[in-house]
């Protein structure tokens, strides 16, 4: 290592100390001058991506200024690929569009196997899905044998991106739908609201493929899982029960009972799956007419649109001078449309 070399080394690591402890304090600049000259060695290159990495954690405008340099150090058997990709990942919450150039680069990194290079590609992936969904699609039989992993962020990072993947293509990941089943039961509360999210957004798009899992839904809807998670089961039987009630009319007690929260999704949500039964089978949700009067006063609109189509679909009479009332000066437009609505089914 020549004189040059040594004096790259040195700066880089005063870098990442101060990159460590005072990363407001570090200039990207001076970041950039190691990261970005060929002179530099592994050493100073590998010190200054630490400093990087630290100093996008805390500021916002780090993003496309380091992505070419770190696409050309990356796969570099010098550098430990594994911190490249997790900078870049750093980089990505910062401007996902810049590090998505990258994409081939990074997703050639996703492999089978539960390495720290595959937890830090996928770690990308979980950044850049969003941003562009069809980009991922090709990943998606990678990624479900990742659902079987024993390396939990691999297996976090992997039902996110197909979640992604999902909302935009269901159909690409509707071969997956038994491996989501089995996960809405994860110990792992992020790990099920995950994969709810990814099989609600194939379920959406194809009901008669989430038959199988209402039992394990309604389970999760009345059990003292976190809100958003039961949220997400009573959303995916609403969407079963869009053409397929009779398969959700059993757990009618359970979606009445989700009407008693204070969360809009949970209470939401649970009023358009009684309604879709109602439409099917009225008497088997006369027993929610009581709840879905008191949500009449909710203060989600969403809340009280559903709440006012379901008690329309139940001829609920109990409820009709409120929902005269609310036709007459909900603020909310759309409520008023559908409160009238309800009063002539009542009437």
């Amino acid at each position: 290592m020549n004189e040059s070399d040594d004096q790259f080394v040195e700066r880089a690591t005063e870098l990442r100390h101060l990159a460590l402890t005072e990363p407001m304090e570090v200039d990207p600049d001076d970041v950039g001058a190691i990261l970005s000259n060929p002179v530099a060695s592994h050493p100073a290159h590998g010190a200054a991506i630490v400093a990087l990495l630290n100093v996008a954690r805390v500021r916002d405008d780090v993003g496309a200024t380091f992505v070419d340099d770190l696409g050309r150090l990356l796969g570099r058997p010098s550098l430990e690929t594994a911190l490249v990709l997790r900078c870049l990942r750093q980089l990505a919450t910062n401007d996902p569009k810049a590090v998505l150039v990258l994409r081939d680069e990074i997703v050639d990194h996703v492999s089978t196997k539960p390495t720290d290079v595959t937890q830090a590609a996928t770690g990308c992936c979980v950044e850049l899905v969003a941003t562009a969904p069809g980009e991922f699609v090709d990943l998606v039989p990678t990624l479900s044998t990742l659902l079987d992993t024993e390396n939990d962020q691999i297996r976090a990072n992997a039902v996110y991106v197909l979640s992604g993947v999902a909302h935009e293509y269901p159909e690409e990941v509707k071969p997956v739908v038994p491996q989501l089943i089995d996960g809405v039961t994860d110990r792992d509360h992020a790990y099920q609201a995950n994969a709810l999210s990814a099989l609600g957004a194939v379920v959406s798009a194809y009901p008669a493929i989430g038959t199988s899992a209402t039992e394990t839904l309604a389970e999760i809807a009345g059990s003292g899982a976190p809100t958003n998670v039961r949220a997400n089961a009573v959303g995916l039987l609403g969407d079963i029960a869009t053409e397929h009630p009779a398969d959700v009319r059993d757990h009618v007690p359970v979606l009445v009972s989700c009407l008693h929260t204070d969360d809009e999704y949970l209470s939401g949500n649970a009023a358009a799956a009684l309604l879709h039964v109602a439409v099917d089978d009225s008497e088997a949700t006369e027993v929610a007419i009581p709840a879905l009067v008191e949500l009449l006063d909710d203060p989600s609109p969403v809340v009280r649109r559903n709440a006012c189509k379901a008690l329309g679909h139940l001829e609920a009479t109990v409820a009709l001078e409120q929902l005269r009332s609310m036709a007459d000066s909900d603020p909310d437009e759309g409520v008023r449309s559908i409160a009238a609505w309800a009063t002539t089914r009542v009437t």
